[in-house]
């Protein structure tokens, strides 16, 4: 395994099973790296005791995103806003920070040209608005019929002077969530299943990184594509949603264990990765 995200989610359930089964277990082969032909599993877990009668665990991984190029929108916003912040940097008020709310259209899929574009129209609105703005109010700007706002959070030794990033979710926020949880489930179970044909236990990490610490699952079965109902009850094993920040796991919640989809995670069931 390559990928930091997928080493530290694997990490993390072996973290778990070891705690819900008492089994520890260890990284057994990647059948995706040595797969070049067909799509494959990405991990193969087994025990670390031989002498333990555990089955081997089928693992796959994915990053689930709130909405549509979440993590470009980002990377690249975060690369933004802190070249406003630097070109800002004596011409604003330094009794008080700024938060600048960009929308993801002006800032993913465009050319670098165009972002410096934006870069230097906003250096000088901000440059003039900050100076009018007190704790809690904002302004607007309209650029490319996109509403960019500028935000007053107050006073702070750290920030004081600096124009600091301030994500936007889309309206449909839950939703979007929901659709890519389901679409993640449905590219992931055909290889998971294929696993459990052959005598493999399943496993599914789903990776959430919109910073929001709980799925609704009380109607679990609208995140499960159709004609994986039955398989999913069957087939697939555990199903953990962790919350991520910065590729590090921080929290992990079993929302699957055998034939037990829980509707609400129990506290047992919810595990933290914080230091």
């Amino acid at each position: 395994m390559t990928n930091e995200n997928e080493v530290n989610a694997c990490n993390a359930f072996i973290d778990i099973l070891k705690k819900i089964k008492g089994v520890e277990y260890k990284i057994d082969s990647s059948p995706e790296k040595e797969n070049r032909k067909t799509p494959d599993v990405e991990v193969i877990l087994a025990s670390k005791d031989k002498d333990v009668q555990s089955p081997k665990i089928a693992v796959e991984h994915t990053i689930v995103e709130a909405h549509e190029n979440q993590i470009a929108y980002v990377t690249q916003s975060y690369n933004v806003v802190e070249k406003i912040n630097l070109k800002c940097q004596g011409q604003l008020p330094t009794d008080r920070y700024f938060l600048l709310c960009v929308p993801p259209p002006l800032i993913v899929g465009t050319s670098i040209k165009s972002r410096n574009q934006f870069v230097e129209k906003m250096i000088c609105w901000i440059s003039d608005v900050a100076k009018t703005l007190t704790t809690d109010q904002r302004s607007y700007q309209l650029y490319k019929e996109y509403k960019v706002l500028l935000y007053c959070g107050g006073s702070h030794p750290e920030m004081n002077g600096k124009v600091g990033r301030m994500p936007i979710r889309p309206e449909e926020a839950e939703k979007e969530r929901q659709d890519r949880f389901r679409r993640s489930i449905k590219d992931k179970l055909p290889k998971l299943i294929k696993y459990k044909e052959k005598g493999f236990a399943t496993a599914l990490l789903l990776e959430d990184i919109s910073f929001s610490h709980a799925l609704s699952t009380d109607n679990w079965k609208d995140l499960i594509p159709n004609q994986y109902h039955s398989e999913f009850q069957l087939k697939i094993d555990y199903v953990v949603i962790f919350v991520s920040n910065e590729k590090k796991m921080i929290v992990g919640n079993v929302w699957k264990e055998g034939s037990q989809i829980y509707a609400e995670i129990p506290e047992n069931r919810r595990f933290s990765f914080r230091q």
